[in-house]
This record gives structure tokens, C-alpha cells and sequence, in this order.
């Protein structure tokens, strides 16, 4: 518990029914140390945060006074909603590294560590037939790569990309525009239980907080924060998909983007990203490539099961090393200074993770986890 008995997922729910920027919550817990301590401490100390105003107080003021908060946790835990703040080692390192991260996820299912390896999909939602078809075989290839699916649960090109994830076996994660809670959109109820099983929903925004037009590209920042790289499959000259595209690059991350017919309306805004140099995309191979990841580092994968159960097997030393690496080639120095372990040890455990399927070699002592 914290000042006045409140617990740490009461006081991340407060701040975030607040409604303050993210950045802003963020720069309070930074300064006060702790979400309680923001509750506890006095208006004076609130404003002297750097950026903090009196009217954010009030909003915060306004939180704390008149939210059930007890009562609105039980309703999360019933939906199977976790709460993720930015100060959990579980939160997605990928959008960590963004400029503006939330503060506060709200997360249905499950966000894993095999997430770090993911790929935004996104379209008009009036796609055309040949645009479902490259959204399906696409994220199928991607699957079968390990990749994780990121898109924003809308009708079309999003849907399809959601749907073919779960259907080939793989991970997808929607970020939603709207509360935890709300059912929106209404089309894409059952494919979002769905999700839930095979992957996560997540937003940023309050429970009960409806999807309105201004949320849609704060949502995108998420969508595109969470992947490596966002795919554009047909997409109008005026488009959330641009925006999600935009906000990509600004982060460094990489935009790639799927031709069309030049006579279509919906191929208008991937033939503008292609111009501004985005990167053309066919296949799967396409994509791997543009992210600079060997394509022999991330082959297709053996069954989930099959895999879990290696993982769930592996001594302590080969765990602290398969943790040092990641999906771009590492130097074994570099290996065995992360993990902490005698140079020896450290090379034991790369031969017998690389026995397993686990981690791959390339010359130059170099290593990937795949």
C-alpha cells in the first residue's frame, strides 16, 4: 500500500482516469518516485514537476474524488484485464524506446518477449479483394517466420491481417482507440476474443472511454511503437495507415508498403510512401530483408508446443544466454559480457542452444536467438 492505503494499481488506475498526457504522468512518477506518492503529495509539489499545471491537478484532483477505483479494478479482473505500467520489466521494450510510451497499458491475453519480434500490418478499411488476399498470404509468411502481428483491430485490412495470424497459429496484438471495455468495433467482437487467445488487446485509453476521431492517431503511435517495422497494404492518399506510417518513421522504425493498381484510389497512399522511399514489398523476404535481419536467423518455426517445452527445459546458464541475445547478430563477446558468465560457459551454452534449434551461428562468432 502507499499514501492514504492506496495500492499500486489504484493509484496507476487514478492517474490514468485523470486523463493527463502521458507525459506528463510519466514526469510526476519520475519526480515523486511512485504513482502513490503522486496521489499523496500536495497540489504545490504536483506543479513544481516540470510541465505540470494547475488544471492537470485539477484533473487529478477530480480522479481521486469522485472514481470508484476499488470497484472499477474488480470489473477489470472479471474482463481479465491487466494493468501494465511503463516501470514493469514486462512492458514492451520496443515501445519503451518510443518518444511518447503510455504510461499505463490496459492488456487482455498476454504481451510476451517473443513480441520484441513484430511487424505492423495496416490498410483502408475498403480494401479490395487483391488487398485481402496480400494481407492473408503476407501475414501467414510473416507467422511462419515468428513474427508477431501488430495491427488496430479496424474492419478491412486490419481484421484480415488479425484473423490470419490466429489462423496460422501465430501471436497478433490490436491496440485499440477505446477503452478495455468497450465493444468497438462491433463488427470485430468475436475475432477480438480471438486475439485475446492468441496474443493481447491492449489500449492506453481509460475504461469506458469511447472511440472518438482524435484517438485514432494517438492509438497509431502505439501500433507503431510496438513493431519493428509497419507494412502499408492499400491505403487512400488521406489515411490512419499514413499516419501509422509517419509515426513509424519518425521513430527510426522501418515503412514498407505493398503496390496496387494505379487505377485504385486505395493504392494511391503505398504508391506515395513508395515514391518517398519506403520500402517494396512482395513477400515475406521482403520485409525480413528491410529490417536487416538474416534471413536465415528466423526461419520458419517448429510447433508452439514443441518449442515451450525446450524453453520451459533450460538450465539456468543456457537461459542467462539465450536472454543476452536477440534477433540481430551478437558478437560472443558482447554475449558474454551481458550474461555475466565465464567465457567458457558462455560457449558451452551457445553449442547446446544451437543442438536445440534455439540460437544460430554465423561466421565471425556472431549469434542470433531465433
Amino acid at each position: 500500500m502507499g499514501a492514504g492505503g492506496t495500492s499500486q494499481s489504484e493509484a496507476w488506475l487514478t492517474l490514468s482516469l485523470s486523463a493527463i498526457a502521458p507525459r506528463h504522468q510519466r514526469a510526476l512518477v519520475e519526480a515523486l518516485g511512485s504513482p502513490e506518492a503522486v496521489l499523496g503529495a500536495d497540489n504545490a509539489a504536483l506543479t513544481a514537476v516540470d510541465g505540470v499545471t494547475a488544471a492537470h491537478v485539477s484533473r487529478l484532483r477530480a480522479a481521486q474524488a469522485e472514481a470508484d477505483v476499488p470497484a472499477m479494478l474488480d470489473s477489470l479482473g472479471e474482463l481479465g484485464v491487466e494493468l501494465l505500467p511503463y516501470t514493469d520489466e514486462r512492458y514492451p521494450a520496443l515501445l519503451l524506446e518510443t518518444a511518447d510510451p503510455p504510461a499505463l497499458l490496459y492488456v487482455r491475453g498476454e504481451i510476451s518477449a517473443r513480441d520484441d519480434l513484430s511487424v505492423a500490418l495496416v490498410g483502408t478499411r475498403r480494401r479490395s479483394p487483391y488487398g485481402e488476399m496480400v494481407a492473408q498470404r503476407l501475414t501467414a509468411d510473416l507467422v511462419r517466420r515468428g513474427f508477431t502481428i501488430v495491427s488496430g483491430l479496424a474492419v478491412g485490412i486490419d481484421a484480415d491481417a488479425h484473423a490470419a495470424a490466429v489462423e496460422a497459429g501465430g501471436r497478433t496484438i490490436a491496440v485499440l482507440a477505446c477503452g478495455i471495455d468497450v465493444d468497438y468495433p462491433s463488427h470485430n467482437l468475436e475475432l477480438r476474443e480471438r486475439i485475446v487467445g492468441a496474443g493481447a488487446v491492449v489500449t492506453e485509453l481509460a475504461p469506458g472511454t469511447p472511440p472518438t476521431r482524435d484517438r485514432f492517431p494517438q492509438r497509431n503511435r502505439i501500433l507503431s511503437g510496438l513493431a519493428l517495422g509497419t507494412v502499408v497494404i492499400e491505403a487512400p492518399v488521406k489515411s490512419g495507415a499514413l499516419i501509422t506510417a509517419r509515426l513509424a518513421a519518425e521513430e527510426g522504425r522501418e515503412v514498407f508498403a505493398v503496390p496496387g493498381n494505379i487505377t485504385s484510389p486505395v493504392s494511391r497512399g503505398c504508391h506515395a510512401l513508395l515514391r518517398e522511399g519506403a520500402t517494396l514489398v512482395e513477400t515475406a523476404e521482403d520485409v525480413v530483408e528491410g529490417l536487416g535481419i538474416m534471413l536465415e536467423a528466423v526461419p520458419e518455426r517448429e510447433p508452439e508446443q514443441e518449442r515451450r517445452r525446450k524453453l520451459e527445459d533450460l538450465p539456468g546458464d543456457q537461459q542467462q544466454v539465450l536472454d543476452a541475445l536477440s534477433h540481430q547478430p551478437r558478437n560472443i563477446d558482447d554475449v558474454t559480457a551481458e550474461s555475466d558468465l565465464p567465457a567458457s560457459q558462455v560457449s558451452a551454452a551457445l553449442m547446446l542452444l544451437e543442438v536445440k534449434g534455439l540460437v544460430r551461428r554465423f561466421p565471425g562468432n556472431q549469434f542470433v536467438r531465433i
